[in-house]
Formats: structure tokens, sequence, C-alpha cells
């Protein structure tokens, strides 16, 4: 008996909306399979459901599990009770299949199931106009470089200005670092990496040295995308 049955119940509810917060190996992954299987078998096309993860490991392993659940629907085995539950999705997702001619058993292809990174690259190769990156971009996972080519960009920019209130900035936020370009490039670079920690931080009551180098982030940022965009990278 499954303590918590009629909470993992409630999560299959198509129209509703979830967050699930529980301990490792509590099973997860396994509802997250069986709303995935939920959802599959009420959609016109199986690339209206997608699933996304962090890494191309949890990507793969979910991706296995729906496979594997709709494989088994056949098995004649004995099943638990969260297998049962397994079985049932499964045989709806594939009376749906029929019905629409999907052919998911032998074609898995179509299971939008992967990581936040690839979902974007996919998205900006199928609007090459709209995402500005022209050709065919790439997801890249080191991009240490990349971000100090931007901040030496920046820096270069704004010190070079023709705009005295570009160049007012560059020099203030300099001074905190004693003028030592160097050191001001590498921290630039580095908070370019974290930039999601601290956009908050904008046209907000800190203070005026911590709001200078956030604006000179924000400059940063312009420069980051057109690397990235240069680079072809995402």
């Amino acid at each position: 008996m499954i303590p918590d049955r009629s909470q993992r119940e409630q999560a299959l509810h198509p129209r509703l909306s979830f967050i699930v917060e529980a301990p490792a190996g509590s099973g997860k992954t396994s509802l997250l399979v069986q709303r995935y299987l939920r959802l599959l078998s009420l959609v016109e096309r199986p690339e209206a459901v997608v699933a996304m993860t962090f890494t191309r490991k949890a990507a793969a392993e979910m991706r296995e599990r729906v496979v594997e659940a709709l494989q088994d629907v056949n098995s004649g085995q004995l099943l638990e009770d969260h297998e049962r539950t397994n079985a049932e999705l499964a045989r709806a997702v594939l009376d749906r299949d029929r019905e629409r001619g999907w052919n998911l058993e032998t074609d898995s292809s179509r299971l939008q199931i992967q990581t936040i990174d690839s979902l974007c690259a996919m998205l900006t190769r199928q609007m090459p106009v709209v995402s500005r990156f022209g050709g065919t971009p790439e997801v890249i996972e080191h991009a240490e470089e990349l971000y100090r080519l931007a901040a030496r960009h920046t820096i270069r920019e704004l010190a070079e200005s023709s705009a005295e209130e570009q160049r007012s900035l560059f020099r203030r936020v300099s001074r905190h670092f004693d003028n030592d370009l160097a050191r001001l490039e590498k921290q630039v670079a580095t908070m370019l990496a974290r930039r999601d920690q601290w956009r908050a931080f904008r046209n907000s009551s800190h203070p005026r040295n911590v709001q200078d180098f956030c604006d000179l982030l924000c400059f940063g940022e312009e420069a980051l995308r057109n690397v990235f965009r240069r680079a072809g990278q995402v």
C-alpha cells in the first residue's frame, strides 16, 4: 500500500499544476513519468507534451522509463501498485497512438524529453530570424572564454564610449577595483556567468557602488549576447 496514493493520483490531473517536493528515492521520477503518460494520452501529437530536465542523464533515464512502460503493457507479469498505474496509463497512450498513427513503440524520437539547454537550442534552430542567431547554433558547456571576451568588450566600449555617462560609469567602477582592469574583467566575466543571481539588484535601493556595477553588467549582458551570436552558440 502506497501511503501517499491520493496525493500521487491528484498530481496526475492534466488540468492542474503541481510542485512535488520529496527526498531522494521517494519516486518523484516515477510520478513524472506517470504524469507524462497521462498527458500523452490526451494530445493530438506527442510533440505537444514537453518534459524538461537539467541533465542529459536524467532525460535519458526518463525517456527509458517511458519507452519501457509502453513496451511492458502486455508483458503479463504480476505488477505492484505503481506498476499497475504505469500499465493503465501506457495502455491509454498506446490506444491514442493507434488512433493517431504515432508509432511510438518503434519510433520514440517524437517524445519531447530533453534538457533545458537542448530545448532552447531546438527553438533557436526552428526560429533563426527571431533568435537572431542566423545559422545553426550549438550548445556550449564551458563558456568561460566567451564570458571573458564579453567582459573585455564591455570594458573597452565603456572606456572609449562617446557618451559621457558611459565613460563616467566606467571610471566609477574601475576606481572600486583600484583601476586594475584585469581584475575587473575577471569579475565581470564571473558575474556574467551568474547573471540570474544579480538581476534583482537593478533599480533597487542598494549602495551606489553596487548599482554602478550592476549597470556595467547590463552592458556586459548585451556584449555577451553579441559574442554568443557571433560564435553561433547557445
